[in-house]
């Protein structure tokens, strides 16, 4: 009998010690999200861990969404927060929320660190140009260059009292995986893969015990479904990391045969125009960028999709250069000509020393 109890006892711990992957998703930010994390020794159950991720993401969408017309950052666009605002109290007082001065105190730090061609303040930019939260399309010289002048300040009001107008959506969606990151974090999960619309955070191991394997979409016009094409497969060796992609292959148009790509440069305020395709990003956990008294600390993911969108933004020589410059930083930076629906392109590939293989 005691033998029996032993090897019951042995069987219950062998079974309390092994991983426990589960797999979580919802719908947020126009997409799909999705979470594997490792639930062994967490004490919280999976299905308040879901609801605790669906209430930050229901936070961040009302905070810093765009297209929710009830959010801070739409409710500041129009103008209906206070301007009577110089400190962070009088701003709580006003209507803004922690989450919406967090994301502008990152916003203001992801223009610095890129002289300034990733900036939250081009908002009215974006719009023009139809890659923002209205639909207009080509507009004027003399549009561009009035708008382009209003852009590459932080301040919750311009000179003239008007709301000087936000867009976080190259910043936003690394930021969520962050803020889902941390809170599984908080809850005891060591083991995990957040994706917040392809912007990811990677920690731990898979359900193997191996790094985290990702892939990289094939950057031709039309690859529309992620996974579709993949132009190439990488593990996550060093974590936690933030690791994003961006590409100019998914949204644009096409007027008179020429194409008009999502990402505008501010300095010019029109569509970039280069050869880069995508850029993918892994910030690792040696970048000084994310050290615990940098701008970006507990933030990878939104250090990750601020680059991405960098590199995007100044095309490959001045993306390498960046990357080159920055220890802790890996780029996978493809290049080619614009295509068809086909995938038949032929790419040009360049990969920093340290980024990981297979």
């Amino acid at each position: 009998m005691k033998n029996a109890l032993l090897l019951l006892c042995c069987a219950l711990c062998l079974s309390c010690s092994r991983p426990v992957y589960v797999d979580f998703t919802g719908y947020a930010q126009g997409g799909v999200w999705q979470v594997k994390a490792n639930l062994q020794g967490v004490s919280v159950d999976r299905s308040e861990l879901q609801r605790g991720m669906d209430s930050l993401l229901t936070a961040i969408d009302a905070s810093l969404s765009g297209y929710n017309q009830g959010s801070v950052l739409s409710r500041h666009n129009r103008g209906e927060l206070s301007d009577v605002v110089s400190t962070r109290e009088e701003a709580l007082a006003a209507g803004y929320d922690a989450m919406f001065l967090k994301m502008l105190d990152l916003a203001q730090d992801a223009w610095r660190l890129t002289d300034g061609k990733v900036d939250a303040s081009a908002a009215a930019l974006f719009d023009a140009w139809g890659f923002g939260f209205k639909h207009d399309s080509l507009p004027s010289e003399v549009t561009v260059n009035s708008l382009k002048a209003l852009a590459g300040s932080f301040s919750l009001r311009r000179s003239d009292g008007q709301p000087q107008r936000f867009n976080f959506n190259a910043l936003a969606q690394g930021f969520s995986s962050d803020v889902l990151a941390a809170y599984l974090r908080s809850q005891g999960v060591k083991d995990m893969l957040v994706n917040v619309g392809g912007e990811m955070v990677c920690a731990g191991v898979n359900a193997s015990g191996k790094p985290w394997k990702l892939g990289i979409d094939a950057p031709f016009d039309g690859n529309d479904t992620p996974g579709r094409k993949i132009s190439g497969v990488f593990s996550v060796k060093e974590v936690p990391a933030g690791v994003v992609t961006s590409g100019n292959y998914r949204k644009y148009y096409i007027i008179d045969g020429v194409k008009y790509a999502h990402t505008i440069d501010p300095s010019t305020g029109r569509p970039v125009s280069h050869s880069l395709r995508s850029a993918t990003i892994i910030v690792g956990p040696e970048c000084p960028l994310i050290a615990s008294d940098a701008p970006f600390a507990g933030y990878p993911a939104t250090l990750a999709d601020a680059i991405a969108t960098y590199c995007m933004v100044v095309g490959t020589e001045a993306a390498v250069a960046f990357v080159e410059a920055h220890p802790g930083l890996d780029a996978c930076l493809i290049s080619g000509e614009d295509t068809a629906d086909s995938g038949q392109e032929e790419f040009r590939i360049w990969k920093s020393e340290g980024f990981p293989e297979k």
